[in-house]
């Protein structure tokens, strides 16, 4: 009866039956743009009984890993026994792993699987060529099924970091960034103590630099070179849901990737800044005929208003740079300025003797504009 199902399923898709039946090669017939989603699930009756899921899939163009594990309670496991569950937006490189751990092996008509007690595991690929039923899957070898489990292990684990502490200096003034997971939320943390709630999608994005980077494998790394007189420094520090800890620390002689990887880690943490430092920020004195602006853009370009006599709106770009904003005007527009401010929480402090002067309104040392609520 199988057979014949295979067989009227292949014709209806315009494959042979022979495709149907023995399967379509992953990497040849199937390509890697066309999959879609693939499952990869564990469900054991043991004592105590296991479940484990590993799904990769496309969504809304972007790449996704999620996992679930369930332990304990009875068998066959629910929802109320999961242990541990995530899902992380991936990398082309993670992807291209994924791919690399799938590739060669089949997919082919479904077929219905009585319970027998087998614990899988049970895997399935979809992908936009199947019209139909041609979606189990079977590894091209034992060997790609372990490196697709330590891979799915390895992105499981670190997806379970608590905490990420990493400082770098030397030559540079010293910087450190630091966040916590606690209650189910992200939080940035300085000097021990809570800043402010980290958005889901820079905590997507922090777990990412630790499994791209490998950040993991720094465990351990002492380095140092004490032949370099001025160079720079760093420290890791993770924690990982389980108690697992990295430490890792060098002295001008770095691990592999380092540069690579805490510049992605400050440019997160730039960003992260800049999005909440950003808004509109008026000049606490009266400006020229009307209120006076600036609005500073999450992109890293702002735009001034010096008031309702002003013939002037002033544009450039924006950054942040150890508490301090500096804003640069678009030459184009007319003027070649420069304006520098102390950043405090909701407040720019404007610093006059590394500053130039506005267009219209003379602002003073010392004074202040204040973020506006939204």
């Amino acid at each position: 009866m199988k057979n014949i199902f295979a067989a009227v399923l292949a014709l209806i898709m315009g494959l042979s039956p022979v495709a149907a039946t023995e399967g379509l090669l992953v990497g040849t017939d199937v390509a890697k743009a066309d999959i879609t989603d693939f499952y990869y699930t564990v469900d054991a009756s043991t004592y105590p009984p296991h479940y484990q899921r590993y799904r990769f899939y496309v969504e809304d163009g972007k790449k996704w890993f999620f996992h679930e594990s369930r332990q304990g309670g009875g068998w066959p496991q629910t929802e109320e026994d999961t242990v541990a569950s995530g899902t992380l937006e991936i990398s082309d490189g993670i992807w291209d792993a994924f791919f690399a751990c799938v590739e060669g092996g089949t997919v082919k008509a479904r077929e219905e699987h009585l319970e027998d007690g087998d614990s899988g595991p049970w895997t399935f690929l979809y992908w936009t060529g199947d019209e139909g039923n041609i979606q189990e899957y079977s590894f091209a070898s034992y060997g790609r099924r372990q490196e697709f489990e330590a891979l799915c292990e390895k992105l499981a684990r670190n997806h379970t970091v608590t905490r990420f502490f990493f400082g770098r200096g030397g030559y540079m003034v010293p910087v450190y960034h630091e966040a916590v997971f606690r209650d189910g939320k992200w939080y940035l943390m300085e000097d021990g103590e809570i800043l402010r709630e980290l958005d889901d999608a820079y905590a997507q994005e922090l777990s990412r630099i630790v499994i791209d980077y490998d950040l993991e494998d720094w465990d351990g790394f002492r380095g140092s070179d004490p032949r370099v007189l001025d160079g720079e420094g760093f420290t890791l520090q993770l924690t990982f849901a389980d108690g697992r800890t990295v430490y890792a620390s060098g002295e001008n002689k770095f691990p592999d990737r380092y540069h690579s990887a805490s510049n992605a880690i400050e440019e997160l943490f730039t960003r992260e800044e800049m999005a909440h430092v950003a808004g509109v920020y008026k000049y606490e004195k009266e400006g020229f005929g009307g209120d006076f602006t600036i609005t500073l853009n999450a992109d890293g370009t702002y735009a001034f208003y010096e008031g309702a006599l002003s013939s002037y709106m002033g544009s450039g770009t924006w950054h942040i740079y150890y508490g301090a904003v500096y804003m640069y005007e678009n030459k184009d527009a007319g003027y070649d300025l420069r304006f520098t401010f102390g950043l405090d929480e909701g407040t720019l402090t404007y610093s006059a003797s590394n500053s130039d002067s506005f267009p219209y309104v003379k602002v003073a040392d010392g004074e202040m504009f204040i973020k506006q609520a939204e």
